[in-house]
């Protein structure tokens, strides 16, 4: 039987172990060589995303695109928006080379023909972009939660290459969250999350390097980014984020010392699920 190593050790990361949300990769792309003129945003919601696009490369070209019953997209002014009908994308074969989507498939009701569309509308070597669910608990109609193989394999079945995954907010924090009424102090957790910490402490203990850690992660995360590539098309250029690529040190870690019921209530629910350290001769 297959480990989820070998099964994703290619698409897990060894650069840094931070946890991370959607807008990574949309920062990581605008900010970059090959920065688009560009992006399309899937499921755009209130069109929120157009603000941080235009953050990061004044000059974008932003298109929302939702389905009819969105009454947030329906709200947009000032901006291009495109309704759908959840399938079938407006747009020509090979034309687009930034899809984004943000917390979205897990609300779609046929993925798997709608990938098949992000793959005609691509061009080649155009990039998906964005995040989904794992470990989440129901929300807003949400039909689905996908493992992070579960969802490569997807991407595949659709013609697409999933190069990477980088674990967001950790699966038992969102189930607190949902339990507990969503509490203001909540919203923290999706810099940082309670048992995203241990595994950092763990990480540092252990000596672990920065793929095993985000593996530990992922195993465990409510959400996770993403990054699909279609084939073809002239060779990327990325630019590594120097700014994430140390470790967060145990003992400097937000939550050990500004939050220490936090981190005590982290280590009581969370301890268990880690390895202990191994003793060295």
């Amino acid at each position: 039987m297959a480990t989820l190593w070998q099964l994703m050790a290619e698409q897990i990361p060894d650069d840094h172990s931070r946890q991370v949300h959607s807008q990574y990769y949309l920062e990581e792309e605008l900010t970059g060589p090959d920065s688009p003129p560009l992006v399309v945003d899937l499921g755009c919601g209130d069109g929120s995303s157009a603000l941080l696009a235009r953050k990061w490369r004044s000059d974008v070209r932003w298109v929302g695109v939702d389905i009819l019953q969105s009454g947030y997209a329906k709200g947009i002014v000032g901006e291009q928006v495109l309704f759908y009908d959840g399938v079938n994308l407006p747009f020509a074969d090979n034309s687009i080379p930034l899809i984004y989507s943000n917390q979205v498939f897990e609300h779609v009701r046929h993925p798997e023909p709608l990938l098949r569309e992000i793959a005609r509308v691509l061009q080649p070597g155009g990039l998906f972009i964005g995040s989904t669910s794992q470990l989440e608990p129901y929300h807003a109609w949400s039909l689905w939660n996908y493992t992070i193989y579960g969802f490569k394999v997807l991407v595949s079945d659709a013609g697409m290459t999933l190069t990477e995954v980088r674990p967001g907010i950790d699966g038992i924090a969102l189930v607190h969250r949902q339990w507990f009424g969503r509490r203001p102090e909540h919203s923290s957790w999706f810099k940082r999350s309670p048992l995203n910490t241990e595994i950092d402490e763990w990480g540092v203990t252990t000596r672990r390097r920065a793929a095993l850690v985000n593996l530990r992660k992922l195993q465990f995360c409510g959400q996770f980014s993403f990054r699909v590539q279609k084939p073809g098309g002239p060779p990327r250029v990325r630019t590594p984020r120097k700014d994430l690529a140390t470790p967060i040190p145990a003992a400097t870690a937000p939550a050990a010392g500004k939050r220490p019921a936090l981190r005590r209530w982290a280590r009581q629910q969370f301890g268990q699920l880690l390895p202990a350290p191994r003793k060295r001769d």
